[in-house]
């Protein structure tokens, strides 16, 4: 916590299971790397980093997040993917910067049934420009609905990938990244279906503008396969032959040039 100045701490891939409350002391942190510990909680002192851009707790046991989190007033990355979360502080939208949220993966051991069932409301006041639910996800932003949470009232948002069912082992690996989506809800039954859309009364997007929208439908990347190094060199071949050719075409214009130049001279001094 006396390391005022130090802006960057990667504490990753080791085996921590607490971080200390005195990290909110280190005011000057733009960037903590978590990942791969055993942490189950943050320190509510995480709050007072008012310089942090970059926040990443992939891959440890975290259960719950404090509210303090959404003091992080600089915060534009914040990354919980494969943690144990069953829901997201709706304090989060105090963190006006944030622009990228990754919370896929987040579900307890299949036995426990516990995960992520719903975001909360106050994401829509964000200008994100990211919202990772699943490893599959084929778009960085969805179309949200609202609902209402059955035990306390409130208003909240879902979508199709919501709430993150545990997945069997192996099952993962062989869904392809693109089309995951288009696959859910095409093995979804008409009555699961209806029954998640009561209550439903509005689509959220998470765009600043229709101009925000359109680029975005401009920009689809298409996956290409890479390809094989054989294949490269013969491409390399090809395109160094074609050099040459052109160089040596190049190579006979200046030769003809030369020559009609000097057919020119002679007829001129005949």
């Amino acid at each position: 916590g006396k390391l005022r100045r130090l802006s960057i701490l990667k504490v990753d891939q080791n085996k921590l299971i607490q971080l200390t409350d005195s990290i909110g002391d280190c005011e000057s942190l733009t960037e903590l790397v978590l990942t791969e510990n055993q942490l189950q909680s943050l320190p509510k002192s995480i709050g007072k980093l008012k310089k942090l851009n970059n926040l990443n707790a992939d891959r440890n046991k975290l259960t719950s997040l404090p509210k303090e989190v959404g003091g992080c007033c600089s915060l534009n990355v914040f990354s919980v993917r494969d943690n144990r979360l069953s829901r997201i502080p709706s304090e989060i939208s105090q963190a006006t910067e944030l622009h990228v949220l990754d919370v896929a993966g987040n579900r307890q051991e299949i036995f426990v049934f516990s995960w992520l069932t719903y975001l909360p409301i106050s994401l829509t006041t964000l200008k994100l420009k990211a919202l990772w639910l699943s490893d599959n996800q084929s778009q960085p932003l969805l179309t949200f609905q609202t609902d209402t949470d059955p035990e306390t009232g409130e208003k909240i948002l879902t979508c199709v990938l919501l709430p993150q069912m545990p997945s069997e082992p192996g099952c993962q690996d062989n869904l392809p990244r693109c089309g995951a989506l288009e696959s859910l809800v095409n093995e979804m039954s008409d009555e699961t279906w209806n029954e998640r859309a009561v209550n439903r009364v509005s689509a959220i997007r998470f765009l600043e503008d229709e101009k925000d929208e359109e680029e975005n439908e401009m920009r689809t990347l298409l996956r290409r396969a890479t390809p094989h190094p054989g294949e490269l060199k013969n491409m390399k071949k090809t395109v160094e032959n074609l050099r040459n050719d052109m160089n040596a075409a190049k190579g006979l214009d200046s030769n003809k040039n030369e020559v009609n130049n000097a057919i020119d001279r002679v007829t001129t001094s005949v």
